[in-house]
């Protein structure tokens, strides 16, 4: 049986509907069973439709401006990521693959979510959830998600790491790892270099780290966050678990920009998305690649399989 995956389109004033449209007009997905959760007439701008599409209930305006922050925009984005969760939960779908959304306008739409992320968390009722990025070959999951710098301090505790180590060994088991090594990087540079330059990796990260291990993790570190993705590449580490957002973005975009996956953890269903954003700045100018769109579909493939065979949710 070909697993079956909702994608849902994004924003519409952004370039979701485009790289899903082009997904299917270049690529042989004969292999999955795809279903869009979207609005028709928004595809219909793009040619003849050879996809099914599901539609929300939405009784708004389904003409969107293009490349511009709006509340409609914003609200039927959220609704479509709604409608798929609801498919999920219900066992109609084995995985959701989500377009991106633009973080201005679901705000004045009303949704007080700063991301896909925790918008998930929260229709599935899920609070231990982390952000994975997977790129070729460096896998990290992040311990906090879209939080501001000055936030940090009072977000990096020990519970926290804990939390991100514990599901990044669980995530191994959607990539056929059962038992991966898990390396922390630590907060500070130079991981702290021994408590001369800040001491998070003494009192917090390191005992995150023991607690881990002595469940049965194989979690090691804390180690520099630069040395640490660049021995990533020759294959020191199965999964990097990062302090914070940009500390692990960065080196899997500067690994696998514009072909990498995110994957939001520990949640009751399975959901990858895009690497990028809604790019309103070449909205509408057909350059949009729907290459990591693509790649979602496969990680989310590789992913269904595999907890197929384990059991895992």
């Amino acid at each position: 049986m070909k697993n079956r995956i909702a994608i849902t389109m994004g924003d519409p004033s952004g370039i979701g509907p485009e790289i899903i449209f082009k997904l299917f007009k270049n690529h042989n997905l004969e292999n999955y069973d795809i279903k869009v959760v979207g609005i028709k007439d928004v595809f219909k701008d793009f040619g003849n439709i050879n996809f099914e599409i599901i539609e929300p209930e939405y009784k708004g305006e389904k003409r969107f401006p293009i490349g511009k922050v709006n509340a409609e925009s914003g609200m039927v984005s959220m609704l479509c990521v709604e409608l798929a969760v609801s498919l999920a939960l219900k066992r109609e779908i084995d995985a959701i693959v989500t377009a991106p959304i633009n973080k201005k306008s679901i705000s004045i739409a009303g949704f007080p979510f700063p991301g896909h992320t925790e918008f998930l968390a929260h229709l599935t009722g899920s609070y231990d959830y982390s952000m994975m990025l997977v790129g070729d070959k460096i896998k990290t999951v992040l311990v906090t998600t879209h939080s501001p710098i000055k936030s940090l301090p009072d977000k990096i505790t020990q519970e926290s790491v804990l939390k991100a180590i514990k599901n990044a060994h669980n995530a191994g088991k959607y990539f056929g790892n059962d038992h991966p090594h898990v390396a922390v990087c630590g907060l500070n540079p130079h991981a702290g270099d021994e408590g001369a330059i800040g001491n998070e990796e003494e009192v917090i990260i390191k005992p995150a780290i023991e607690e881990g291990r002595k469940i049965g993790i194989n979690a090691t570190g804390p180690y520099p966050a630069d040395s640490l993705f660049a021995k990533m590449l020759s294959g020191f580490c199965d999964i990097a678990v990062a302090m914070y957002h940009d500390q692990g973005l960065i080196p899997v975009k500067m690994e696998s920009f514009g072909n990498a996956v995110n994957v939001t953890l520990n949640l009751p269903i399975i959901r990858t998305s895009v690497d990028h954003g809604t790019a309103f700045d070449i909205a509408g100018k057909n350059i949009a690649s729907e290459l990591s769109l693509l790649r979602a579909i496969k990680t989310a493939d590789i992913m269904i399989n595999n907890v197929k065979s384990t059991k895992y949710i």
